[in-house]
C-alpha cells in the first residue's frame, strides 16, 4: 500500500510491493516505479552515446526514448482506468490499448520511414522501454528475496 507524506503527496510503496492505492483508496498494480526506471534507461542510454562520441545518434535515441516513455505512460493511465481496484476489466481497455498499440506502430514507422534521425539511435532510444521493464523486474525480484 502506498503511504501518504505529510503535506498528502503520496509514496510508492517499498521495494518488491507491486500494489498501491489508487486515487480513490482502491488497490491497484503501480507502475510508476517501472516509469522512473525507464527514465533512468533513457538517460543511461543518451549518456553512454554522448561518452561514445556519436552524437549524430543523440537525436534519434531522444526521440525513440520520447516515444518508448510516452507509450509507457499511456499503457499505464489505460492500465490504471482498466484495472481499478483489482475488480473485472472494462470493456473500453481493448479499444484503447489496440488504438494506442496502432498510434505507437504508425509513429514509429514515420520516424524509421522520414529518414529524419539516425535508424539506430532511435532504436537504442526505444529500447529504453525494455531495459526499464528489465531493471524494474530485477529490482522487484531482489526485494523479494532479501525482504
Amino acid at each position: 500500500m502506498a503511504s501518504e507524506a505529510p503535506g498528502g503527496a503520496e509514496t510508492d510503496p517499498p521495494a518488491g510491493s507491486d500494489h498501491r492505492a489508487g486515487k480513490d483508496g482502491t488497490d491497484g498494480p503501480s507502475l510508476r516505479s517501472a516509469e522512473r526506471k525507464i527514465l533512468l534507461s533513457a538517460g543511461l542510454i543518451l549518456g553512454g552515446i554522448a561518452v561514445a562520441g556519436r552524437f549524430g545518434m543523440l537525436p534519434g535515441a531522444v526521440c525513440g526514448a520520447a516515444i518508448a516513455y510516452g507509450n509507457f505512460f499511456l499503457i499505464r493511465k489505460i492500465l490504471e482506468k482498466a484495472l481499478p481496484g483489482g475488480g473485472p476489466i472494462r470493456k473500453e481497455f481493448v479499444v484503447q490499448y489496440v488504438l494506442k498499440f496502432l498510434g505507437l506502430v504508425a509513429v514509429v514507422y514515420l520516424v524509421i520511414r522520414s529518414g529524419w534521425f539516425d535508424a539506430l539511435g532511435f532504436l537504442l532510444g526505444l529500447s529504453c522501454l525494455f531495459l526499464g521493464i528489465l531493471l524494474e523486474g530485477l529490482t522487484r525480484a531482489v526485494g523479494q528475496k532479501t525482504g
